[in-house]
C-alpha cells in the first residue's frame, strides 16, 4: 500500500474539475485496505472515499486523505428457479454490473443500465432510472461503521430509501463505509413485463426493430443504453456529472397551481408527491444551451452540465447557483445537486 502527497484529482472526478488532495490512496486488496484504516495518516485526517467519481465535485483542494478502492469480486448467494441472490463488492463498476447480470439472465436491474457509477451509489444515493429505483432490487448493504469499526448489515427496509437517498446520506452520513451491496434478482428464463412506462423506450425498441415478445435482457440493456447515449455527452470525452440536479418533489397543489401556467409541464406521481422535470424546469427557465463562459448546460438536455472550456470549481459553484435562483424565482421550486459537492 502507498500513500502519496499531494495528488492532483482531475481525473478522479468525471467533471475534470482540478483540486488537489494532500493524501491520496490507491487500495487494491482487502488486506491493503486493513492496512490503511490501521495507519496514521488515516485515523488522524479526514477522509473522504471515491466510490466511482462520476457525481463528486471536489470545491477547493482538500486538506485530508481521499480513498480509491479498487477491490472487485462478487458472489452468488442463493439461485433458485425463480430468484438470485447475489452480493457484489461496492466498488464494481455499474455499467459493467448491469450488463454482465443481463448477460447471465439475472433480471429487474436493466432500466438502470448505462448510469456512470458503482455499486456503492447504488445503497448510498438510491440510484434511479426510468421508473426503476435501486431500493427495488436491493436486499441488504454490508458497511463498516467508521466509528467502532464493526461490520453491520442493514435489511433493505432499514436503509430508509427515498428518491435519490438513503440513511447513508443522512443519519449515517460520515459514519460509514459501504463494502458491498447484495441484490434480489429474478432469473430471466422467458419473457415478462419490461417496464416501459417512458414511452421512449417502447420507441427506441421499434426503432431498432424489437418485438417485446422477442426482446431479451440483453437486447432490452441496448435499447435503455441506446437512449441514454442520445441524450448524454460522452463522460469519457467532456467533463460532465451527467444529471447535475435531483427531479423536484411537490405538492399535488404545487404542480396543479404551475399546470394553470405551464399547460406542457411534465410531471410523475411519486407517492402522496408529484415529481417535476428538473430539465424542463431548466429549459423554461431559457438556459439549455447557455453558459458562464466555462461550464454549460448540453445541448441535448438542460439538466446535464458540461465543462469544455477548463473549468475551475468557482465556475461550477457560479453556475450552480445561477440555475437554482433562475428556477426559483420563475417557479418557486427549489433544485437540489445530484452531485455530491466535496468541502
Amino acid at each position: 500500500m502507498q500513500i502519496l502527497e499531494n495528488v492532483q484529482l482531475r481525473d478522479y472526478n468525471t467533471f475534470k474539475v482540478p483540486s488537489i488532495a494532500r493524501y491520496f490512496c490507491d487500495v487494491k486488496t482487502v488486506w491493503e485496505l486493513d492496512e490503511l484504516v490501521n495507519s496514521e495518516i488515516f485515523q488522524s485526517n479526514e477522509r473522504y472515499f471515491l466510490w466511482q467519481w462520476a457525481n463528486t465535485i471536489f470545491i477547493d483542494d482538500y486538506d485530508g486523505l481521499v480513498v480509491k478502492i479498487s477491490i472487485l469480486w462478487k458472489e452468488i448467494l442463493q439461485d433458485d428457479d425463480d430468484y438470485i441472490l447475489l452480493k457484489v463488492w461496492a466498488w464494481e463498476i455499474w455499467m459493467d454490473f448491469v450488463l454482465r447480470c443481463a448477460q447471465n439472465n439475472f433480471a429487474w436491474m436493466e432500466n438502470l443500465a448505462y448510469i456512470p457509477s458503482s455499486v456503492w451509489a447504488t445503497a448510498v444515493q438510491n440510484i434511479w432510472a426510468y421508473g426503476v429505483e435501486a431500493k427495488d432490487i436491493i436486499y441488504q448493504v454490508e458497511w463498516i461503521n467508521l466509528l467502532t469499526w464493526k461490520k453491520e448489515v442493514l435489511d433493505n427496509s432499514y436503509c430508509e430509501f427515498w428518491y435519490r437517498d438513503s440513511i447513508f446520506k443522512s443519519k449515517l452520513k460520515d459514519k460509514f463505509l459501504v463494502t458491498s451491496v447484495i441484490y434480489k434478482l429474478k432469473n430471466f428464463k422467458k419473457w415478462y413485463p419490461f417496464n416501459c412506462e417512458y414511452s421512449w423506450i417502447l420507441e427506441k425498441m421499434w426503432e431498432l426493430w424489437f418485438k417485446l415478445e422477442d426482446i431479451s435482457l440483453a437486447d432490452f440493456v441496448r435499447v435503455i443504453t441506446e437512449i441514454r447515449k442520445s441524450k448524454l455527452p460522452d463522460w469519457e470525452e467532456i467533463g460532465t456529472a451527467w444529471s447535475f440536479f435531483k427531479n423536484p418533489i411537490v405538492s399535488q397543489d404545487i404542480r396543479e397551481n404551475l399546470s394553470k401556467e405551464y399547460i406542457n409541464l411534465k410531471w410523475f406521481p411519486w407517492k402522496d408527491w408529484v415529481k417535476l422535470s428538473a430539465w424542463q424546469l431548466i429549459d423554461l427557465c431559457g438556459l439549455k444551451w447557455k453558459s458562464n463562459w466555462k461550464v454549460w448546460t448540453y445541448s441535448n438536455h438542460a439538466l446535464v452540465l458540461v465543462n469544455e472550456w477548463g473549468a475551475v470549481w468557482s465556475d461550477v459553484v457560479s453556475f450552480c447557483d445561477d440555475i437554482q435562483k433562475s428556477v426559483s424565482n420563475k417557479f418557486w421550486v427549489k433544485l437540489e445537486p445530484e452531485v455530491i459537492l466535496v468541502v
